[in-house]
């Protein structure tokens, strides 16, 4: 034991040191290569504050009392513009232009002429430079207020405002989208190094944006048509990932197998790990407030959320309900037992999540310098870190649902040695976190980084996999806030104390005993329902084997006589029954039943049946004293309510000559001369009651005539209109072919009745025998 803790904790170090060193070459590329890392010190807020308000004054929008918002942050469009139209160049326009990151400051501020009150924002770059300029609103607006020229001339107002000195407009293109609704128009700036264009976008009367955009080589840039067709592409490829996510959940909990404990725990982690703002945010007036309402949840931390909800509860309950052995830490770890198991989990998982954080970096550094690829947009670390759609804790937690779900999906339809690749795959493509053009690049990437994480979650656990998400993406942003402790003091001082919290958490759990873990938790009651009815189907199993061994494997062969039977189960384990068996004067003991009752007291008396017809066959009996007999062997095994009927028939094979007794079976059908007769015998049921008398009949089984031992379950086959299967039917068929073999005369009563039920289980077991003489 001693040797075995030493070697665990040794490879913790081993994991946390590699994790570590990975997150160090990691950090080392970013600064060294992306532009966003590279930013360099960041100017005081006086500075924009001052040429925000100069730029209000000058395009005459007045400005409400009190202080703009300022805050520091990447500028998504002007990144993913800049790799899109310049490639591997892109990253070197972001540092020259200092754009890596940028200063956003707002304000309300009235609207141009008589538009209505909305908010004036303008994206800075690091040396003061306006980039961006936008004028919005949520406002209902007035008939007046839908007038394009007015907007169309405000937009002009603020061309000039973004042109630095020496630099002009040149060449142009315009278009419209959405049938006039969108104008957009790209005009040339001359004088700009390197080339560079204003992009104009007004959609009267709520917005008008201006904004610089690096230029394509011998073009301008990518026109809002064709960034809208993207845009609808990747919300069409991303529909069925929502649909089959929404379909797993419904179904598991359509059918009551889904645990949403966990789930709806991490959702709520999402939803305070966001920004509040999401709840003050103001909501645009579309009519009735439904529709307010849904922009407002389908753009917030809600919708996040819920997303977080549906997609970790799925994956959690499918993976539970695959494996009767399924545990997860993150449940002692929510009733507060913390042991040496959910320790190492929380350590191992801090250790991948360090290693995977230096891969995130990494690569995305290295597409910056590698020919041939570059980043395609802000990637998966965007500032500000804690947003109202968003957070490094939020978006980790997503991350690990989805993996989660993907592995779940594939462990269910997959056999074993293709759940690593399939489910990397899956997650890869689906959950695509790390964005790189060209997509195959992109596609390598993501899927290489998923197998990491499927690997984490399949080797240490739920709770690993979900720390090691949620650390990659903190750790960044603890190290990036950090560049610039002025701007973001909240967020370092939040990413930096969740990780080092998590380690302390995995050093007081390997601390404490192995007993605090020991005691298993109460599994959720859908797990318990699971196990239930697997105890249940394999005893099912184990009572269907008994019940088939009790049926003999192969029919006598008897010089003259063509025997054959088969019994059709309406479920695993039945209670009809059938043997052959001869004594010592060579005659031929037939016995066909039907055991009422369900389970084990049915099987049990079968094999007393079977026991007693072995043991009670002798020359001086006949059929009718056999049944005595029976009768009294099976009143110690039934139960108040369950009985037996049974047929039992002796047969001389060198005459033909038989005796048949009947205990409440179905009457025998004989076949002979071409016509079909029943042989006619009542008697009580075995098994309940006081003692029986039964009667024997003697009949002669003639050459070329058959005799048929059936069921009572098909003689009761009901049609879809509730008729019977009944005796006459019965009866036709036999008529029809009992010159026919024994086998042959068995399958087409069985057929006959299938093409009467018309579909479906049968309703009860059915068995036929049938003994013919050549």
């Amino acid at each position: 034991m001693e040797n075995t803790g030493r070697t665990r904790k040794v490879s913790l170090l081993l994991a946390i040191g590699g994790g570590l060193l990975s997150f160090a070459i990691g950090t080392a590329l970013a600064l060294a290569f992306l532009p966003e890392w590279r930013a360099g010190r960041v100017p005081g807020e006086r500075l924009f504050l001052d040429r925000f308000r100069e730029i209000a004054r000058q395009v005459h929008l007045p400005l409400d009392p009190g202080e703009p918002a300022v805050s520091l942050r990447t500028w998504n469009t002007g990144l993913e513009q800049a790799y899109r139209n310049l490639g591997e160049e892109g990253a070197r326009w972001l540092a020259s232009s200092r754009t890596g990151l940028v200063v956003r400051v707002s304000h309300p501020a009235d609207g141009p002429g008589v538009s209505p009150r909305g908010d004036l924002e303008v994206f800075f770059s690091l040396d003061g430079s306006p980039q961006r300029i936008t004028w919005g609103t949520n406002q209902p607006a007035s008939p007046v207020d839908l007038d394009p020229e007015r907007f169309e001339r405000f937009a002009a107002t603020l061309r000039p405002l973004l042109l630095n000195p020496g630099e002009s407009l040149g060449r142009s293109r315009h278009g419209t989208t959405f049938m006039g609704v969108f104008t957009w128009r790209m005009h040339e700036i001359v004088g700009s190094a390197p080339a560079q264009h204003l992009f104009i976008n007004v959609l009267p009367p709520t917005r008008v944006l201006i904004e610089r955009r690096p230029s394509r080589p011998g073009g301008l840039g990518e026109d809002l048509g064709s960034l809208l067709r993207r845009v609808l592409v990747a919300g069409f490829t991303g529909l069925p990932i929502i649909l089959a996510v929404a379909g797993t959940f419904l179904a598991l909990l359509l059918r009551a197998r889904i645990s949403l404990v966990n789930g709806a725990l991490l959702g709520l982690v999402t939803l305070v790990s966001c920004h509040p703002a999401w709840l003050t945010r103001e909501l645009p007036d579309l009519g009735p407030g439904f529709q307010a309402k849904l922009v407002w949840f389908l753009d917030n931390a809600p919708m996040m959320a819920l997303s977080v909800l549906l997609v970790w509860s799925a994956g959690e309950s499918l993976l539970r309900s695959q494996s009767s052995g399924f545990t997860t830490s993150l449940d002692t770890l929510r009733v507060g037992r913390l042991g040496p198991r959910g320790g190492r989990a929380l350590l191992l998982g801090c250790a991948v999540g360090a290693a995977l954080a230096g891969i995130w970096l990494g690569v995305r550094a290295l597409a910056v310098v590698l020919p041939g690829i570059s980043p395609a947009g802000a990637g998966i670390l965007p500032v500000p870190f804690f947003r109202t759609d968003g957070s490094p804790v939020a978006d980790g937690i997503s991350l690990a649902a989805g993996v989660t779900l993907a592995l779940a999906v594939v462990v269910r339809f997959l056999p074993e040695r293709w759940v690593l690749p399939a489910a990397a795959l899956l997650a890869g493509w689906a959950l695509s976190p790390l964005e790189i053009l060209p997509y195959p690049a992109e596609l390598i990437a993501n899927v290489a980084v998923a197998g990491l994480l499927v690997w984490v979650c399949r080797r240490f656990g739920l709770t690993a996999l979900l720390v090691a998400s949620v650390v990659s993406l903190v750790l960044p942003a603890a190290v990036l806030s950090g560049q610039h402790l002025s701007w973001m003091p909240g967020t370092f001082a939040i990413t930096l104390a969740l990780p080092v919290g998590i380690v302390l958490l995995g050093v007081a759990g390997l601390s404490r005993p192995e007993k605090v873990e020991s005691d298993p938790l109460r599994p959720p009651a859908f797990i318990r329902r699971l196990e239930a009815e697997r105890s249940f189907r394999h005893e099912v199993d184990l009572l269907a084997r008994m019940q088939a061994g009790l049926l003999p494997r192969e029919l006598p062969r008897i010089e003259g006589y063509d025997l054959a039977a088969r019994s059709v189960l309406a479920s695993e384990a039945g209670g009809d029954l059938y043997d052959f068996l001869r004594d010592e004067a060579g005659h031929l003991w037939i016995a066909a039943g039907d055991v009422a009752g369900h389970g084990y007291s049915c099987a049990i008396a079968q094999a007393m049946i079977k026991g007693g017809l072995v043991s009670l066959i002798a020359l001086e009996e006949s059929p009718a004293g056999m049944l005595r007999q029976l009768h009294r062997v099976l009143q110690g095994a039934s139960t108040d309510h369950s009985f037996t009927s049974l047929a039992l028939l002796r047969l001389d094979p060198g005459t033909g000559d038989a005796v048949v007794a009947n205990a409440a079976y179905p009457y025998p059908l004989l076949f002979a001369d071409g016509k079909v007769t029943e042989i006619e015998l009542p008697g009580l049921p075995l098994g309940h009651g006081p003692a029986r008398t039964y009667a024997d009949r003697a009949f002669h089984l003639a050459p070329r005539s058959a005799l048929a031992l059936c069921s009572d379950g098909l003689f009761e086959v009901l049609d879809r209109n509730g008729n019977a299967y009944g005796f006459e039917r019965a009866r036709e068929v036999l008529q029809a072919i009992g010159h026919r073999p024994a086998v042959e005369i068995v399958d087409a009563l069985l057929n006959d009745c299938r093409r009467h039920l018309g579909g479906g289980d049968l309703p009860d077991d059915v068995t036929v025998v049938v003994v013919r003489r050549g």
